[in-house]
């Protein structure tokens, strides 16, 4: 078993990562000590394609499972307030209620964001099951949900008290689904990882085949360069977790274009990287080749470089993006591969330009 420690002052906690550590899940949380009610949130998918071993996991009457929508409709106010009047009614004076995500970045999302709103926070733990979630959302400690204007606009952090990855989870994904991690993947070689960004490339073809020797460095090495990076800025206060957002300006404002609908999260990551990378070179941040590298690796997991989405209504999605901050537009962008930085007061010229480009 692969163990890494998220050194927080205030909420430290462990990521435990092993092949089939879920079937000894009761046993872990037990240990914890969370609280003597689990609320289990999952998804129908999920629940279809595990009935059998989540009901084996979380028996008796010390756990409660409720069922949200699959994708990012579990994220939308409607979803937000189901699930509250749900744990209200599992609620009584003798329970000590906890929460457990099962599923993907989108149960994550809505559960910890519940649990840090619910009696003003109540302890929660994450059990990601997508590659997504397995090496960027389910760990950090943000939490949000989805309004119609925009992907995210309501959130926290509010960190887990234990993460734990089992990647026998990802053996009954579509390749689709598999894709929507490997751009968080490639992310993580470009922003602060240089040799591992160069191991993708070298080998794509078994990560692609979730080799099981290949899946677990890929998660390992994600999951660590996440650790470290919300260590040293766990509520995003010094700009050093800003980097992890790099490629996630446009893929929001693509996303929230999109209505949720017709594009992956994965997809719009890509696209997102190839434009802040476009964007770089724009403004003399980074040389073409760099450039060139980014798009290759994405064309090697058969991701998607370009789009003919209208560049008026993209710059009108990214107005609405956080991180357009007071007005100043701020960005990670890169300057070589295994290096960005957050750059501010971008000129709004640039921008568009960009963008005319990027979706010609």
């Amino acid at each position: 078993m692969k163990v890494i420690n998220v050194r927080l002052k205030q909420n430290p906690y462990k990521i435990y990562i092993e092949h089939n550590i879920f079937k000894n899940i009761g046993t872990y949380l037990k240990r914890l000590k969370l609280g003597n009610l689990g609320i289990v949130i999952t998804s129908p998918k999920i629940l279809s394609l595990y009935k059998e071993t989540i009901k084996k996991a979380f028996k008796g009457s010390n756990y409660k499972i409720i069922k949200v929508p699959d994708g990012e409709e579990a994220k939308s106010k409607v979803s937000m307030l189901n699930l509250i009047n749900n744990i209200v009614k599992s609620d009584g004076w003798n329970k000590r209620l906890f929460v457990v995500c099962l599923g993907g970045g989108t149960i994550g999302d809505l559960g910890g964001f519940v649990a840090s709103i619910y009696k003003r926070g109540i302890p929660y733990i994450q059990i990601p099951t997508t590659l997504l979630s397995q090496i960027d959302s389910g760990i950090g400690g943000k939490t949000a949900i989805d309004l119609p204007a925009a992907k995210n606009i309501l959130g926290s952090f509010y960190q887990p008290k234990a993460v734990f990855i089992d990647p026998l989870f990802l053996k009954t994904l579509p390749a689709s689904e598999i894709k929507q991690g490997i751009a968080e993947v490639i992310k993580y070689g470009i922003i602060r990882d240089k040799n591992f960004f160069y191991y993708l490339k070298k080998n794509y073809k078994n990560i692609l085949k979730l080799k099981p020797s290949n899946i677990l460095k890929v998660i390992d090495v994600c999951a660590r360069i996440k650790a470290r990076i919300v260590e040293d800025d766990e509520l995003e206060k010094k700009g050093i977790r800003t980097i992890l957002n790099f490629g996630h300006t446009l893929a929001h404002a693509l996303e929230s274009a999109f209505k949720y609908k017709n594009i992956s999260h994965g997809e719009a990551v890509s696209l997102g990287m190839v434009y802040a990378a476009k964007l770089s070179f724009r403004l003399k941040r980074c040389k073409g080749e760099q450039v060139d590298e980014i798009l290759r690796i994405i064309e090697l997991f058969s991701l998607p470089t370009e789009t003919a989405f209208n560049h008026q209504i993209l710059y009108k999605s990214l107005s609405y993006d956080k991180k357009f901050v007071s007005g100043k537009i701020r960005m990670v962008l890169l300057n070589k591969i295994g290096k960005v930085e957050v750059v501010e007061n971008i000129s709004p010229v640039d921008i568009r330009q960009t963008l005319k480009t990027f979706c010609a």
